[in-house]
């Protein structure tokens, strides 16, 4: 993508446009996706396994909810998604903004959680998971084979996950604990800095990994945990960059060269996660990005300055008050396809952005 490109594309979204740029010419997303389109789409899938690296179905994470509802897994799978990451905000305790057991709510704020509270709210929401695979309603995704029956069966497998490692306290034998209850990834820190390591956003500390969480790298290698980095900064992603001998993601976020914020990353950074074997998901916040089409101008730079192997998509769905037109709270991640394909992407490049990338890394994290 040319400078004068991205500049335009930035002053777009920040002047809040919510057209696509002229020199596009999208098919109209919001008129739903045409029979044959899907129809191509569908054949795309059987080749590939669709996947959201990043989301909160029903949000059952803060939500007065037992398990993530039959009606959001039916939504999934008409878009025709095999594969979900479903995470838990652990650093909540800490935040508030989520519902007890009894229904009373925690309001936004500061706490500060007793010894053992922030993992046993975090066992609490992967009680609500369990709950939602022990009644069928989804299948647990504890390895990639799990997917390939789920596919066959027509059911969604979900991934159980961290968003912010706060749930660990600081005890490795927290992180043992979380995968015997189904754990299979983890991102490292959320909207705190922690025992871990350092947020992307306000304060803007500086700093990178901890001893800690250099221990936390090491052991989720061994155990086949995929590392999500979303909201790391620059330091913390250089260190783990550095660690890990597995690739690793940055399931959700943007990119400074299009549109320069906190949760954004630098083509450096996209550069050094792709060196690695990993992954940037591009997601739909209707904050920053204001449409598909714009979305998938994030997704072709990725594309340009790194490869089509390393970029896939995390839609947040549930977790932000804003979602791009075109994809919206429906959504609509066939909105993407479509929009990839009307730009004359192939077939393999299409069905490796909307999630092939993301099985492999996770087929080569499960397999070491």
């Amino acid at each position: 993508m040319t400078r004068s490109r991205a500049l335009l594309i930035a002053a777009t979204l920040l002047l809040g446009a919510c057209e696509t740029v002229q020199d596009k010419k999208p098919v109209p997303i919001t008129a739903g996706i045409p029979p044959d389109v899907d129809a191509r789409i569908a054949k795309i899938h059987e080749s590939f396994v669709f996947a959201d690296m990043h989301a909160h179905p029903s949000r059952f994470h803060r939500a007065n909810v037992e398990k993530i509802s039959a009606k959001e897994v039916a939504l999934y799978r008409s878009r025709h998604m095999d594969l979900v990451v479903a995470n838990i905000s652990s650093d909540m305790a800490y935040r508030g903004n989520y519902f007890n057991r009894d229904g009373s709510k925690v309001e936004k704020g500061e706490y500060k959680p007793a010894p053992g509270e922030t993992f046993a709210l975090t066992a609490d929401r992967m009680q609500r998971l369990q709950l939602t695979f022990d009644q069928g309603i989804a299948v647990h995704a504890d390895h990639p084979q799990t997917v390939m029956k789920t596919r066959r069966d027509a059911t969604l497998a979900v991934i159980p996950a961290l968003e912010g490692a706060d749930a660990l306290e600081g005890d490795i034998q927290n992180l043992h604990k979380l995968h015997d209850m189904g754990l299979r990834l983890i991102q490292l820190v959320h909207f705190r800095n922690n025992e871990l390591g350092h947020i992307q956003t306000f304060p803007f500390s500086p700093g990178g990994l901890t001893p800690f969480g250099k221990e936390v790298v090491r052991v989720a290698n061994r155990l086949g945990l995929i590392i999500d980095l979303a909201h790391c900064n620059t330091e913390t992603i250089m260190d783990v960059l550095a660690l890990s001998k597995d690739p690793v993601i940055f399931s959700h976020g943007g990119l400074k060269a299009l549109l320069d914020q906190d949760r954004a990353l630098s083509d450096d950074e996209v550069r050094a996660i792709a060196a690695g074997g990993g992954i940037v998901g591009i997601w739909p916040h209707g904050k920053y990005i204001p449409n598909v089409a714009v979305m998938v101008d994030f997704i072709e730079h990725i594309v340009e300055i790194a490869g089509a192997d390393h970029v896939g998509i995390g839609s947040d769905l549930r977790g932000m008050s804003a979602y791009a037109d075109g994809f919206a709270r429906e959504a609509e991640f066939r909105a993407i396809a479509m929009e990839l394909l009307n730009r004359s992407h192939s077939n393999e490049v299409v069905g490796k952005i909307m999630g092939g990338n993301f099985y492999e890394l996770w087929q080569s994290v499960a397999a070491n």
